[in-house]
This record gives C-alpha cells, structure tokens and sequence, in this order.
C-alpha cells in the first residue's frame, strides 16, 4: 500500500485536509462494502501538523494529527493543505518544513498542494519556471510573491513532474481522485467516486472564476479596455484596431494587457464571450447555435471548442448541470 502523508496547517481549511483524507482512507474499501466485495485498501493514511498538535482550522474545528510532519516516515505521496489567505504567515510557521519538502522531492516523493498549500512548495523552489495553480482568487497574490512560478488560474490542478499543484477549498477532493487514478488506475478512482458521490474528471476552474481575477490589477488603461471589451463582445471585434484607439501599437496593446490582466487580449476577449453564454444557458431556451451567435460567434463549432477548453465541459453539459 502507497503511504500518504497530509500536513495539516493551522488555520487553514478544514475541507482541505478532511475531503483528501477520506477520498484515500475510502479508496478500495467503501465501494466494495457497499458491493459486499472484498476489501482492498490501496493506502495508509496520516495526517501531521508542524509540531505533532491538534490543528486548529478557520472554522474552529479542531484536527487531532497523527504525528509531526518532521518525525513521518518517507511517505510516498504527500499533500500540502490550504493556509488560507495568510501567505505571509504560512511562510514564517511553516519554514522547517521547506527543506523537508526539498528533500522529500529529491527523493522521489509524490508531492501535491491544495489552494495556498502552494506556496511552501514555490518556497522550496519546486515550483522554479513550472506552471502552478491555486485558488483564483488568490494568483495575484502569489505571482508577486514567486514571480518565478507560471500561474494558471483557469485549472483545476497541474501536474509538473513529480508535483501537483490543485486550485482552492474542495478542489482537494479532485487532486486526491487524480491521484487515485494515477497510482491505482481509472477503474479504482471511478468506484470510489461513485461511492463518495463526487465528480471525477473535473480539469478547471473556470466556471468559478469567471473573469474576475483577470481585473484585480491597477493598470487604469487595461480597466479601461476590458470595460470596452465587456460593452462589446457580441460585436465583431479587432484587436489590433483596439489598440490603436487606445493609442498603442499592437504590439505594445498586447505586452501591457497581457502584464497587467495575466491574459492575452484574444483569451480575455474569449472568456468575456464565454461567461456570457453561461448566463444564456442557465437562463434561456436559446439553442446553442443562437446562443453562439448572440456572443459573437457565427461557427458554433468553434463556439464548442472554445467554451469546452475555457469552461472545462461543453455547452450542452454546462447547461445541463446548471439548471
């Protein structure tokens, strides 16, 4: 059986380490209890803190933990949770544990992180010139502070080699039935989410963030441009021809936005289309092909493709959850 080890940090999501936890504990055990299978667990579980202490998470829920995450043994996969919005404070509580998490990866170690449990892996430097995830309320925050990390904030979760980074809250649950998959096959990770009830194969989280994270920024030009971009999207729009309106060369237009926004102008433009058909689909009758028309696109074929790769699902499965 595969060894997983969960650090617990002190007020942090209890869902993040809770979730995750079950999802592995579960795995070959309560699919076959209600088939009256045989059981075959696939991994032994325990959850540490910094110091072997009860973790105390943001609701008050109070986490007894099994050991200090400095006295585990060699885990084969280990999961990093959520320190909440505290970045800072993470980074100070949590500081030994960074070179531990160094040497559990040049070991071999299987290492995951949950919304901001993130940045203790971007400390360590496991996260140098990769691409990264966590909640997207929070990529701002942490593109400043690791500059060095490629943000996504549109996935679910990554994976980098031997790390995984997943984006905020339940997205953990994700992380933890990827893994599953990864370690014991689809066929384990499908059971155990039938029996847990949970959705596998999410990849994004997209049709969370919406667009928003794209406007936390201070460039009053680049505001300025998505709020005529948001006034607009259902007409046929030239981006080059934007730029020179706002006094820029494209070339330029691009960089700046792209600085600023975290996106280029086309995939901003994109998702502003792609929200607004969301909000036709929950909310109207209109068929897909007049829901793309109505957002600006007249091939509804790529109106599919597009919305599949920003809303992680299809137009016809967005609308059929949604409702």
């Amino acid at each position: 059986m595969k060894k997983v080890l969960i650090y617990a940090q002190q007020f942090g999501f209890a869902s993040t380490v809770v979730g995750p936890l079950e999802v592995f504990a579960y795995t070959g055990t309560m699919w076959n209890y209600l088939t009256g299978a045989d059981f075959e667990p696939r991994f032994t579980v325990q959850v540490a803190s910094l110091d072997g202490r009860p973790v105390l998470t943001r609701t008050g829920l109070k986490i007894e933990v099994d050991v200090a995450i400095l006295d585990a043994d060699e885990p084969d996969v280990i999961l990093v949770t959520s320190c909440g919005e505290g970045i800072e404070s993470c980074l100070q509580l949590s500081a030994p544990v960074i070179p531990w998490l160094q040497q559990q990866s040049e070991r071999g170690a299987l290492i995951g992180s949950v919304c901001t449990g993130m940045v203790l892996l971007a400390a360590a430097g496991l996260l140098d010139g990769k691409r990264a995830t966590t909640h997207w309320g929070m990529i701002d925050r942490v593109r400043r502070c690791f500059p060095s990390v490629h943000m996504e904030p549109d996935q679910l979760y990554i994976e980098q080699g031997n790390i995984i980074t997943a984006g905020g809250g339940y997205a953990g649950n994700d992380l933890a039935l990827y893994l599953v998959e990864k370690l014991c096959g689809k066929e384990m990770a499908r059971q155990c989410a039938n029996a847990l009830l949970l959705d596998l194969g999410r990849s994004s989280q997209s049709m969370y963030a919406g667009i928003m994270h794209h406007r936390m920024h201070n460039d009053e030009r680049v505001q300025s441009i998505q709020q005529w971009m948001e006034q607009h999207f259902a007409s046929e729009i030239k981006l080059d021809e934007l730029a020179r309106q706002y006094g820029m060369s494209p070339r330029n237009f691009k960089r700046r936005f792209t600085d600023a926004s975290g996106e280029t102008p086309l995939n901003y433009l994109q998702k502003i289309r792609v929200e607004a058909a969301k909000q036709l689909l929950e909310n109207s009758a209109s068929q897909v092909e007049q829901v793309a028309e109505q957002v600006g696109y007249r091939d509804v074929n790529h109106f599919r493709r597009l919305f599949k790769r920003h809303a992680g699902m299809t137009p016809a499965r967005f609308r059929a959850i949604s409702r």
